[in-house]
């Protein structure tokens, strides 16, 4: 290109650079927000197939116990990660088999014969359900 003295240039402007780190960080956003969606919806997915292992294990346990295990009197509706081991430890025989990477808490409470095993995610968005019949619930995700 030559500008008006006829000397010619090679290079951008300032202002072709700003755009370009403009475009640039718009799609970083959107690319991040998209990831953080991703990430959220597959821990939810991960937590949903725990709860339907422990709803296996259940039945397993109970046919050779004749009785539920339970972690928990009762389980509350928020975050706690203190009734995982006793989980992994009573039904699989390792205490850390629920990955605490998932950021949920699971919990399982028996009564009158039937369980419900609950997990809640850690900001308490999110509380997904299992009783004796083998749904799974989303009672806020």
């Amino acid at each position: 290109m030559i500008n008006k003295r006829g000397k010619s240039f090679k290079g951008f402007t300032l202002i072709e650079l700003l755009v370009v780190v403009a475009v640039i960080g718009t799609l970083a956003s959107i690319g991040v927000y998209a990831y953080n969606g991703y990430i959220s919806s597959s821990k939810q997915a991960s937590a949903k197939n725990t709860l339907m292992q422990i709803g296996l294990a259940q039945t397993e346990f109970f046919s050779n116990s004749s009785y539920y295990f339970s972690s928990s009197d009762a389980c509350p509706d928020t975050y706690s990660d203190t009734d995982n081991s006793n989980i992994g430890t009573g039904l699989f025989d390792n205490a850390e088999y629920i990955d605490k990477a998932l950021e949920f808490g699971f919990c399982i409470s028996e009564t009158d014969g039937n369980f419900q095993a609950k997990a809640v995610s850690k900001d308490g968005k999110c509380i997904l359900t299992l009783d004796d019949s083998g749904s799974v619930k989303d009672s806020s995700c």
